[in-house]
C-alpha cells in the first residue's frame, strides 16, 4: 500500500437539479407535474411582476389548471419581517409548494419562508450552519439576475432589521429542487443591475476561488466563470440585449453559484453582507466596491491561488515579484470596471465614518469571514472600509 499522501483533500459538493438555456423557463409547468404539486404561491417583486416572465409562469400554471397564491411585496434586501409575512400566506393558502421567480433578494426570501412553513421560531433563530430540523416545501426557483445564484445555492441572507446587520442561513435543507435558467430574462434586466449583479458573480468566483473551503471541483467552475466575465461583461455592458452575451454571463453566474454553494466566501462578503444591512444598500455593488481593497489585504497569504486566476485570464507573471504579482491583478479588475463604467465608492452610498465600528464589528462576525485565506482584526475590516470612502 502506498504511503504517499494524498493529493487532495476530502470534499463534498452540493447542487441542485437545474436546466439551462434559452426558453428553459417554457419548463416550470411540466416539473409542477413532476413533483405532484397542487397549490403553489409565486414569490416575486413588484417589478416583475409586471413584466413578462412572472405573467408567463401564471399563463403556465393556469395551462394545467393550477391555483395559486401571488406573493410581491418584498424588497431589495429581505428582511426578517417580510420572510414571516409570506410565511403567514403560505400557511393561510395551504400552498404545498414555492415558485420563486427574481433575482436573488426574491430567491433568499422564498428560501426563508420555506424553512418557517415547517419549523418553529422565527427566522433568526436559523442564523448560522445547518439548523433546519424540518423538511421544506419545494421550490422552484426562476433566476432574473446574473449575480446572485441564490437559486442553486446552500445559503439565504436575511437582514435582521433590529440590528441592521444581514444574517447568513447555511444549510443543504436550502439548496432547491429545481433551478430553470433562462438567459431571456436579462433581456428585461436594467443596464446597471446587469454589470452590478455580474460584478457579483465574479466576487463569487474569486473569493470562492482563494476560499479556505476550495476543493478541485468548485476551482474548476471558479477559474471558468471569472474568465467568461471578464471575456463577456464589457462586451454586453456595449450590447446588452445580445442574447449570446446574455448566456454567457448567465453560464458564469451559475457556475459561481456552484462554486461558493459549497466553498463559502470571504472577507469581500462579509463586510459586503454588514454594509448591505445597516444601509439597506444592494449587494453586488458593495462587492464590486471592495474587492480590490480585500485581495490587496488578502494577497500574502493566498499570492499562489490569486496568480492562478491572473494566470487563467492569460497573464505572463512566472518572473515577477510579489507586488508586481499583485498589482496585475488589481489593475485587470480596475480595468474592467473602467471598460463597463462602474466608478462607485462608499462615500457615494452615503457611508459615513461614524458607522464604521458598528459595520466592521458584525462583519468579523459573519459565517463568510471564517474562510478567507486569513482572518482580519476589527481594525484591519475598518481600514479596507476607509480606504474605500
Amino acid at each position: 500500500m502506498s504511503k504517499d499522501k494524498s493529493m487532495y483533500k476530502i470534499s463534498k459538493f452540493v447542487a441542485p437539479e437545474f436546466i439551462f438555456g434559452v426558453d428553459s423557463i417554457e419548463y416550470v409547468k411540466r416539473y409542477i407535474k413532476n413533483f405532484s404539486l397542487t397549490s403553489p404561491i409565486v414569490i416575486t417583486d413588484h417589478g416583475l411582476l409586471k413584466a413578462s416572465w412572472a405573467k408567463n409562469i401564471f399563463k403556465q400554471l393556469e395551462e394545467i389548471n393550477i391555483e395559486y397564491c401571488i406573493f410581491d411585496n418584498i424588497t431589495e434586501n429581505p428582511k426578517d419581517y417580510e420572510v414571516e409575512e409570506i410565511a403567514k400566506v403560505i400557511r393561510s393558502c395551504n400552498c404545498d409548494s414555492i415558485i420563486a421567480v427574481g433575482g436573488g433578494s426574491v430567491i433568499d426570501a422564498a428560501k426563508a419562508a420555506g424553512i418557517m412553513c415547517t419549523n418553529p421560531g422565527t427566522i433568526r433563530d436559523y442564523e448560522g450552519i445547518d439548523k433546519i430540523t424540518h423538511p421544506m416545501p419545494p421550490i422552484i426557483c426562476v433566476p432574473t439576475t446574473c449575480g446572485s445564484s441564490a437559486d442553486v445555492s446552500q445559503f439565504a441572507i436575511i437582514t435582521n432589521s433590529d440590528e441592521r446587520y444581514k444574517m447568513a442561513i447555511v444549510s443543504k435543507s436550502l439548496t432547491p429542487d429545481i433551478s430553470i435558467i433562462d438567459p431571456k430574462t436579462l433581456i428585461t434586466l436594467p443596464e446597471e443591475l446587469l454589470i452590478s449583479t455580474s460584478l457579483d458573480a465574479l466576487t463569487h468566483a474569486i473569493e470562492s476561488y482563494i476560499s479556505l473551503g476550495s476543493s478541485p471541483i468548485t476551482d474548476m467552475f471558479s477559474l471558468k466563470a471569472i474568465k467568461l466575465i471578464f471575456e463577456t461583461l464589457p462586451k454586453a455592458a456595449k450590447d446588452p440585449k445580445n442574447i449570446n452575451y446574455l448566456e454567457d454571463l448567465m453560464l458564469a453566474s451559475l457556475m459561481a453559484g456552484l462554486s461558493f454553494s459549497n466553498a463559502s466566501l470571504g472577507m469581500v462578503h462579509a463586510i459586503a453582507h454588514s454594509i448591505g444591512g445597516y444601509k439597506d444598500i444592494r449587494h453586488g455593488t458593495c462587492n464590486a466596491i471592495l474587492l480590490e481593497s480585500v485581495i490587496d489585504f488578502n494577497y500574502l497569504y493566498a499570492a499562489y491561488r490569486y496568480d492562478k486566476i491572473s494566470e487563467s485570464l492569460g497573464y505572463e507573471i512566472k518572473d515577477l515579484n510579489e507586488v508586481d504579482r499583485k498589482k496585475i491583478l488589481i489593475d485587470s479588475i480596475k480595468e474592467l470596471k473602467r471598460k463597463i463604467g462602474f466608478n462607485i465608492t462608499l462615500k457615494d452610498l452615503d457611508l459615513k465614518e461614524e458607522e464604521i465600528d458598528i459595520i466592521a464589528k458584525h462583519a468579523v462576525n459573519d459565517p463568510c469571514i471564517l474562510t478567507n485565506p486569513v482572518m482580519p482584526t476589527i481594525e484591519e475590516v475598518k481600514e479596507i472600509i476607509e480606504r474605500n470612502i
